[in-house]
C-alpha cells in the first residue's frame, strides 16, 4: 500500500514535470520542446529496457526475497519517466500547434483528433483491465509465477500488442487536435520507440518463458501471446 510520505513523493516528482513542461511551453521554441521530448522518450523507453533485460538475465539467480521490492521500485521510476514523456510530447503539440496545414475544417481535425483519443485511452485502460495486476510496469519480469494465470482476453484476443499498436491514437489524437505536425512526428517517435523495446525486449523473454515452459521446468502451460507485450 502506497504511504502518504511516497504519495507526497509522487505529487512532488510529477509536479517537477509539469513545470519543465510549462517553461518549455512558455517558451515557445520549437527546438527544445523537440529535445525535450526526444529526450524523455529515450530516457523512458532506455531505462526499462535496461532494467528488464538486467532482470531477465538475472532469471533463477535474482534474490527471491527481493522481488516485490525490487519491482516496486523499478515501477516508481518507471512511473515517473512515463508520465514526464506524456507531459513532454503535450507541450511539444501546444508550442507547433497549427503547424499541420490540412485542407479540412478546424472541426473535423478536432474532431477526429478526440475520437482517436478516446479510441487510445479506451484501448489502453481495456488492455490494462485484461492483465493481471502490475503487467502495466511489467511486474512479470520480476515476478515469473504470474505469467502462468494469463489468458488471451479484452483486445489481446486480436493484437498481441494492443497497448503499441492502437493504444497510442490518442498520442496522434492530440497532435491533431492541436493541428500540430511536430506532434504528429512526436507521436510516430514515441510509438516506433515503444515497439522497438517490445521487439528487442519483451518477444524475446515471453519465448524464453515458453521455452522454460515446453521444457516443464516451472510452469505446465505456456504464457499466452500479450502476457508481456503489451
Amino acid at each position: 500500500m502506497e504511504t502518504n510520505a511516497l504519495r507526497r513523493r509522487r505529487v512532488l516528482s510529477r509536479s517537477a514535470a509539469v513545470l519543465v513542461g510549462l517553461a518549455v511551453l512558455a517558451s515557445g521554441s520549437t527546438a527544445l520542446a523537440a529535445a525535450w521530448c526526444v529526450a524523455s522518450r529515450l530516457a523512458y523507453v532506455g531505462y526499462v529496457a535496461v532494467a528488464l533485460r538486467r532482470r531477465s538475465a538475472a532469471g533463477a539467480m535474482a534474490p527471491q526475497t527481493d522481488v516485490e521490492p525490487a519491482w516496486q521500485r523499478f515501477s516508481a521510476r518507471a512511473s515517473w519517466l512515463m508520465f514526464n514523456d506524456a507531459v513532454a510530447i503535450g507541450a511539444l503539440c501546444l508550442v507547433t500547434r497549427g503547424t499541420l496545414d490540412l485542407p479540412l475544417p478546424v472541426w473535423v481535425t478536432v474532431a477526429a483528433g478526440l475520437v482517436l483519443v478516446a479510441v487510445g485511452i479506451g484501448v489502453k485502460m481495456w488492455a490494462t483491465a485484461s492483465l493481471p495486476p502490475g503487467a502495466f510496469h511489467w511486474r512479470s519480469f520480476f515476478v515469473t509465477d504470474d505469467v502462468v494465470r494469463v489468458s488471451a482476453t479484452g483486445p489481446y484476443r486480436w493484437l498481441a500488442s494492443p497497448m503499441y499498436t492502437l493504444g497510442y491514437a490518442h498520442a496522434y489524437g492530440f497532435a491533431l487536435v492541436a493541428r500540430s505536425f511536430w506532434g504528429l512526428m512526436g507521436a510516430a517517435f514515441a510509438q516506433a520507440m515503444i515497439l522497438l523495446l517490445a521487439a528487442v525486449v519483451e518477444r524475446p523473454q515471453l519465448q524464453r518463458l515458453r521455452e522454460r515452459a515446453a521444457a516443464g521446468q516451472s510452469m505446465t502451460t505456456p504464457p499466452a501471446a500479450g502476457a508481456l507485450t503489451k
